[in-house]
């Protein structure tokens, strides 16, 4: 109203001209608030902007949640200690090596956190939630559930940007292996973990063959000990998988009765991967474009 009253008045252009000035420097102002309000901002970072409290789901769906950043950080399983390094996170190892947890170790490091892969018992992780400590359980059957178990354990442990960084590199390899692929046919595959055993489908190792462009012929129920001879022959695999440290050769395959006819070993499709890297992690990406430029080479020429 002010404003409309003193246009009404119709001010002389001398003191028009003392107030122009102000107006200039009252727009101008009101222009750079509006613009550093309305445009687009950067992820937040100082003191200033809280962390905490923060919460997650993990591999069994239940809630982990942290009111605070935690002092104290331990880990067990391959993939639990892979995202720890990949986030460069400063971690105790609690794990027993046979799929356990060193309770008494736990119980004297007082962390605030653990994290977990799939291959530790559920009792030995139940103890641990007992003592108090949240307990994230890593997605680590897919490479899709690594990308996330980095933005949720960078989340937990305080480090969101890193583990934004972490996984957008990882994404990005993934969609380049994923392109390459667009016109590839699946070529049928069997993995040899030595002796004949095998993955079944839903193995880290079985996510991995699927996504590099293979099909698993072991498929989902696969049994412990030697695959059967006969129901390989049915099954013909195309390529055959094995471990840089395996003895196995085309040579032997061929004096096999009842692997020389396989499509395969006619061909001389044996590729040896560093079985490390189809290990559940981050690192995984690179067994991924290994597997897919041995199953289609001609892609990635």
């Amino acid at each position: 109203m002010q404003t409309l009253r003193a246009a009404r008045r119709r001010p002389s252009s001398a003191r028009l001209s003392h107030r122009l000035p102000l107006l200039a420097l009252s727009l101008a102002l009101v222009s750079l608030f509006t613009l550093s309000a309305c445009g687009e901002k950067s992820e937040p970072t100082g003191a200033s902007v809280p962390l905490y409290p923060v919460s997650v789901r993990d591999a069994d769906g239940r809630l982990v949640a942290l009111k605070a950043r935690p002092e104290s950080i331990a880990v067990a399983g391959g993939a639990a200690v892979d995202l720890a390094s990949a986030l460069a996170l400063q971690v105790i190892r609690v794990g027993t090596g046979s799929g356990g947890l060193d309770l008494g170790l736990i119980r004297r490091a007082k962390p605030q956190l653990i994290l977990v892969s799939s291959e530790i018992a559920a009792i030995a992780i139940n103890h641990a939630r007992a003592l108090g400590i949240a307990v994230y359980v890593v997605p680590d059957r897919t490479l899709g559930g690594i990308e996330q178990a980095l933005s949720d354990t960078s989340l937990l442990a305080g480090a969101p940007i890193r583990g934004r960084i972490e996984r957008k590199q990882m994404a990005e390899r993934r969609e380049k292996v994923q392109i390459a692929l667009a016109a590839a046919k699946p070529v049928r595959v069997f993995v040899d973990l030595g002796h004949f055993a095998t993955v079944s489908d839903s193995s880290f190792i079985g996510s991995l063959i699927g996504e590099a462009g293979g099909t698993n012929v072991a498929g989902p129920d696969v049994q412990e000990g030697p695959f059967p001879f006969k129901r390989l022959r049915r099954l013909r695999p195309e390529v055959f998988v094995i471990g840089t440290d395996s003895r196995l050769t085309i040579a032997k395959l061929r004096r096999n009765p009842a692997t020389r006819w396989l499509p395969a070993v006619r061909t001389a499709r044996l590729v040896r991967v560093d079985m490390k890297l189809l290990e559940p992690g981050p690192q995984a990406v690179d067994g991924l474009r290994d597997l897919a430029a041995a199953f289609h080479p001609n892609a990635f020429r």
